[in-house]
């Protein structure tokens, strides 16, 4: 059962240590009498806070920021937002007590555009997608994922031995496609003929809904799926289990343990990206904008299971890596994010 919005504090699984949010009589971002110099910050996600993947990886993020800096508080955090309302409703509440406004997911864009103009004087950090116009109090932080998943489609179409490979995501959002348009090109690289298929279950945790997903594209022949999801991968393991030789391969993080199909990751430090992000924030350095990590900045990486990967699977994924690092290859349309008509970086 979904959990009721609420803005929680308390110390939870990831771990977090919060403190109490503050009464409604303090300034946006001003912590109580004798510790104005703290800069609060406020979380909102459409996930589970300990979903496994995208939000955990992120809120882990924001956690090492305020451990790294005495003068950081995460006070609130807003989870299990999944409906748009309830995001906008979120995200109001954490303006009205934060400096520094967290919006982690792709999904939270039109919720951000509609609150960041009523609160001029917070700082909100989008994450995973962008805004259709400039606002001057927003940073959109993006990654391109889509540089992974060349490397992650060249190595799965050259596991494949029907050469159908296929990805299943949850909202069909551009980072989410972005997997899907960068895998099928590095499959194409690796070999003309290979198939690939796509999926969106419209939630990253039901289990169900990804494990039919799976189930039909193996049924036409998929043997290597990537899953761009958070606990909802457990049915595509589900399903791969159910049929021998098909290979798994997950987003943001290796999951090696969880299943015996897992090949690797089209790793996303999405830590490291959060507390970079936040701690530029709070110090009001992080400009307003679009900004997007990629490969330069080691936020991206295929990596291998232990004991997974042949040599020429190896050797391919190295090379890939770096003729899209020196320009060798260009990725295609839909590999990465539309850049914005506004200021943007891309490091």
């Amino acid at each position: 059962m979904r959990v009721k919005l609420a803005i929680i504090s308390f110390t939870t699984a990831i771990p977090v240590l919060l403190a109490g949010c503050g009464s409604g009589d303090e300034a946006a971002g001003t912590a109580a009498a004798g510790e104005s110099s703290t800069i609060n910050i406020g979380f909102l996600a459409p996930a589970p806070r300990n979903d496994g993947g995208f939000t955990q990886y992120a809120l882990a993020g924001v956690q090492a920021a305020v451990d790294a800096d005495p003068k950081l508080k995460l006070t609130s955090i807003v989870d299990n937002a999944s409906e748009s309302q309830e995001q906008i409703e979120g995200l109001q509440s954490l303006a009205a007590k934060n400096k520094v406004v967290v919006a982690d997911g792709a999904v939270l864009n039109k919720a951000v555009a509609v609150v960041a103009p009523k609160y001029p004087d917070t700082h909100f950090v989008l994450i995973a997608s962008d805004l259709e116009a400039l606002a001057d109090n927003v940073s959109s932080v993006t990654v391109a994922v889509g540089l992974n998943a060349m490397v992650a489609g060249a190595v799965a179409s050259n596991e494949s031995k029907s050469k159908k490979i296929g990805m299943i995501a949850g909202p069909e959002v551009p980072s989410s496609t972005a997997w899907y348009y960068g895998m099928a090109q590095g499959a194409k690289i690796e070999n003309p003929q290979t198939q690939v298929a796509q999926a969106y279950t419209n939630d990253y945790n039901d289990v169900g809904k990804a494990k039919q997903a799976a189930e039909a594209m193996i049924a036409n022949g998929v043997d290597q799926i990537l899953s761009d999801l958070d606990s909802g991968s457990e049915g595509i393991y589900q399903a791969a289990d159910g049929k021998a030789g098909t290979g798994v391969y997950n987003v943001f993080a290796l999951h090696c343990d969880e299943n015996k199909n897992i090949i690797g990751s089209g790793i996303v430090n999405w830590s490291d990206v959060l507390k970079t992000a936040v701690t530029e924030a709070a110090a009001g350095k992080l400009a307003s904008g679009a900004i997007s990590f990629g490969l330069k900045s080691g936020a991206l990486s295929f990596q291998f299971c232990p004991g997974k990967g042949t040599d020429e699977q190896k050797a391919l994924a190295e090379k890939i890596t770096k003729d899209i690092s020196d320009g060798t290859v260009t990725p295609g349309d839909g590999v990465l994010l539309p850049k914005p008509s506004y200021a943007f970086e891309q490091r």
